[in-house]
């Protein structure tokens, strides 16, 4: 991680608005079996979406609900529900497009019986928090205030490209009506002072047959670009925003052969993680900042052993990546499991070179002071430092040791809202990102309600 002080061009959450929306949810559940008591309700929400129009948030959701009661004959019976529900909060500020994070809450459950046992009539309460921010970057003044993890801006830079292609029209065109373009699968690559683009051009093509009636077909084109960016380095973030801005087409004399030629532009911006300590100013703008509570490094020495297909004499390579890597904040420390995925090439007795892939799982914990389960979030990066190749004398077992350099950050989650310190705002101050609509999932959006006797 960076460490940094002056004036930084960053990318940030500027909170614009703020809300809460409070409901009372009833509904009547006819019971498997009469009841004579609840014992108790576990119920928590999930599906959570929301779409941001000015000023306000409407939010969808379901209150998943695990219910346990006592029969007549005192059998504990279990009975579940999903209880639908849609509310919109105001949130003054909020516009489209902007990005927006849900806290939700159940806060109280109230039930009773009704007819004899068999109707369970209930009142779920539920409080949702609700902030819009806005992507922006800005000059900052960092360097005495409280360490945070926060995007800086590397660079940005855009250009066109024009994708040419001939389709073959299974049916002859008398005209081309319109082309219904958009951009799919688009992945990028950062490498040495470039990123490199590549996706599918995806394009709807409605015509009229020489029988006078509409037809449609469909296209896929693949594409790849690249910008020049400097200062860009692999491993760090890149986000691009394409848009196809112009599509010629013209249509042969039969009527058959249909050239396009379609302009996309690419604006692309790229950042890296760093922390820094962000200036306060009382006057400042209000960021979402995640503050850093500790960090560690360990090294993990794992060793296996793997039995080979075929006997081997030598062993050429051993490629080691690490994945499915999962955290899991325990108070005061920081628990990191994931698979060293490793590609195995070796000779073999007949001096052929084979391949033989091996999965292995590991999990460490590092402790870090002030870590929480109920507010730290973790980031993990883990180096695949040394890795040893030992081969049996009669080269049918390989065993490795395969040493870990393992780096775990604490942070505040979710952030703290700070006024911070402003120098200068770009020109293109606001960044428009994707429509996003985060949800803190915590312990207390779970309400398990008893209502029975211990």
């Amino acid at each position: 991680m960076i460490e940094a002080t002056g004036i930084e061009l960053l990318k940030l959450p500027v909170l614009v608005g703020e809300g809460n929306v409070q409901e009372m949810l009833v509904s009547d559940l006819e019971l498997d079996f009469p009841a004579q008591k609840i014992r108790h309700i576990d119920a928590y929400i999930t599906d959570l979406s929301c779409e941001v129009i000015r000023n306000k948030v409407i939010i969808q959701g379901v209150v998943h609900k695990q219910i346990f009661y006592v029969t007549q004959d005192n059998v504990v019976q279990h009975q579940a529900e999903d209880l639908p529900f849609s509310l919109f909060a105001d949130v003054p500020g909020a516009q489209p497009g902007m990005e927006v994070e849900l806290n939700p809450i159940i806060e109280d459950i109230k039930v009773e019986l009704l007819a004899g046992g068999n109707i369970l009539h209930q009142k779920v309460i539920i409080s949702i928090d609700v902030l819009a921010e806005e992507i922006q970057q800005l000059f900052v003044e960092v360097g005495n205030g409280p360490l945070v993890v926060v995007d800086r801006v590397i660079g940005e830079n855009d250009s066109q490209s024009m994708v040419e292609t001939t389709f073959q029209l299974d049916i002859p065109a008398i005209k081309i009506i319109d082309i219904v373009a958009e951009l799919q699968d688009v992945s990028t690559e950062v490498i040495d002072n470039k990123v490199i683009i590549q996706g599918t051009l995806h394009k709807q093509i409605f015509f009229v047959g020489q029988d006078n009636v509409e037809y449609h077909r469909e296209e896929n084109v693949p594409f790849s670009h690249f910008i020049d960016l400097p200062g860009a380095q692999p491993g760090m973030n890149v986000q691009v925003h394409p848009k196809i801005e112009y599509i010629k087409k013209e249509l042969d004399e039969a009527g058959v052969e249909l050239l396009q030629k379609t302009v996309i532009n690419f604006f692309v911006k790229v950042t890296e993680e760093v922390q820094l300590q962000v200036n306060l100013d009382n006057n400042g703008k209000l960021v979402r900042l995640p503050e850093v509570i500790n960090e560690n490094t360990k090294q993990v020495l794992q060793e296996s052993t793997a039995a080979l297909d075929i006997p081997a004499i030598k062993v050429k390579d051993i490629d080691v990546s690490i994945i499915d890597i999962e955290t899991q904040v325990v108070s005061d420390k920081v628990i990191v499991q994931g698979v060293i995925h490793k590609q195995i090439y070796f000779i073999g007795q007949d001096n052929v070179e084979y391949h033989q892939r091996e999965d292995v799982p590991f999990s460490t914990f590092l402790d870090l002071p002030g870590a929480s389960p109920d507010n730290t979030g973790a980031l993990v990066d883990i180096d695949v430092e040394f890795v040893k190749p030992i081969l049996n004398e009669t080269g049918e077992e390989l065993t490795q040791k395969v040493v870990l350099e393992v780096f775990v950050k604490a942070f505040q989650d979710p952030p703290a809202v700070r006024q911070i310190a402003i120098v200068s705002t770009p020109a293109n101050e606001a960044i428009v990102p994707t429509p996003k609509c985060d949800v803190n999932y915590d312990r207390d959006n779970e309400n398990n309600n008893d209502n029975g006797d211990d």
